[in-house]
């Protein structure tokens, strides 16, 4: 006897269900266990959403039967795992950093369902989360041509399906805090994530939508851009403060030409790609990936501008040049 049939509609339907009520759960502030329930439901749609990817693409959800067993269909991980081994996911997006992302919720939801996570956790948890709706947005309208937007009528408050320009860049540690064991070590497996992401190209905007996080003791908390801080006493409350747009757009145009050309697999990107895209879209106006200070002489740019920049393809650069060439010509 086969494998158990599987609706990829049903599966589709139900991430997108789990997705939706994690959000509403989310804006429920004074809801008791929201952070856990929340990232609970976030987890369990993207393990619908991956298994709906693999039975779209005709392969298996489920591990090989034992004799005398039922069938038993895979983790969440190895859903991720073949879903990467087999190139599943759609162009354009960063299955590595996506994967890191979820990595890190499914590490805080795995510590929440086996025991509870130290109070303040979720300040911590809450940039994968917001970053992890608007991964989960672009893989469903690329994969299944469903916009999780469709089904959010009102405004949102803390998660939505839009972001501020923010991008993660690293995490540091000062080792000299006085750090509550446990954040420290959820930290510490966030951070390899992010380093596993790292090394594989990705953009670590898609990790999470803060830029540069550090852990030290809340006395220094004035002096950072983004801070982890977490206090000397008992309850090891997390205190979070937001970066600026230097930290958010750290690349100049000749840094973003070099980290642009280092992932794409195109043509090398020069001055005159850049001025025309720039041109044509009018990114310079765009503050998820441009910032320039009242003062500056030139933009700066965003991680966000970096994975842009690199997923399009040679035909699109080519016809942008020459209708800025048309442009320049007729000025």
């Amino acid at each position: 006897m086969g494998a158990p049939y599987v609706s990829i509609r049903r599966l589709v339907d139900n991430s997108l269900a789990a997705m939706l009520s994690a959000v509403e759960v989310y804006n429920k502030p004074q809801m008791t266990y929201r952070d856990e329930i929340t990232v609970m439901l976030v987890v369990n749609a993207w393990e619908l959403a991956l298994k709906a990817t693999l039975r779209k693409s005709h392969r298996s959800i489920f591990y090989q039967k034992k004799r005398g067993e039922r069938y038993r269909s895979i983790t969440l991980d190895d859903a991720l795992g073949r879903v990467s081994a087999q190139n599943l996911w759609p162009t354009g997006i960063d299955g590595p950093a996506i994967s890191a992302n979820i990595k890190a919720l499914s590490e805080y939801r795995d510590r929440a369902i086996h025991l509870y996570n130290a109070k303040g956790l979720g300040a911590v948890i809450y940039p994968f989360l917001q970053q992890n709706v608007l991964n989960y947005r672009d893989f469903m309208v690329a994969r299944f041509n469903k916009d999780l937007a469709d089904s959010m009528t009102w405004q949102l408050l803390p998660l939505g399906a839009t972001a501020p320009a923010d991008a993660v860049h690293f995490m540091r540690v000062d080792t000299s805090a006085t750090v509550v064991s446990e954040v420290q070590e959820f930290i510490d497996e966030l951070r390899g994530y992010m380093d596993e992401a790292e090394a594989a190209g990705s953009d670590l905007a898609r990790v999470a939508t803060v830029y540069d996080i550090h852990l030290q003791s809340v006395k220094k908390l004035e002096s950072a851009d983004l801070l982890v801080a977490v206090s000397p006493t008992a309850d090891g409350q997390v205190v979070l403060k937001k970066t600026d747009p230097n930290q958010t757009h750290p690349y100049s145009m000749k840094e973003l030409l070099l980290k642009v050309n280092a992932r794409r697999t195109g043509r090398s990107l020069n001055q005159y790609d850049y001025q025309a895209v720039c041109w044509k879209e009018d990114l310079r106006s765009n503050t998820k990936y441009a910032w320039k200070h009242s003062n500056g002489a030139a933009h700066v740019w965003s991680g966000g501008a970096v994975s842009y920049l690199a997923s399009l393809p040679d035909t699109y650069f080519d016809q942008v040049r020459g209708e800025y060439s048309a442009h320049m010509r007729n000025r």
